[in-house]
C-alpha cells in the first residue's frame, strides 16, 4: 500500500481526542515546516500508523494499537 494523507488517521484520532483533528497544526522538528494533520504522508503497512513529514521525511506521529489501548507517540514535534 502506497502512502495516504492525513485524512486516513481522522476516524481514529477523532475516537481518541473527541474532535477533528484534520486541522490540528504542527511543526516539523526536523526542518520546521508547519501545516495541518491532513497534510501528513501516512503509512498503515506496518504494525501500525506512521505520519511524517510532507518535506523532510521525518517521523512526526505514531499511533499503534496494544490490547485495545492506543498509544501515540510525538517524536517530530517539538
Amino acid at each position: 500500500m502506497g502512502p495516504l494523507d492525513g485524512n486516513a488517521m481522522a476516524g481514529v484520532m477523532h475516537d481518541l481526542f473527541a474532535r477533528d483533528m484534520t486541522t490540528m497544526g504542527y511543526k516539523c522538528a526536523g526542518c520546521g515546516r508547519s501545516g495541518v494533520m491532513a497534510e501528513m504522508v501516512v503509512y498503515r503497512s506496518g504494525p501500525g500508523t506512521v505520519a511524517r513529514c510532507r518535506d523532510c521525511d521525518t517521523i512526526l506521529l505514531m499511533l499503534t494499537e496494544r490490547q485495545e489501548m492506543y498509544c501515540v507517540d510525538l517524536p517530530g514535534m517539538p
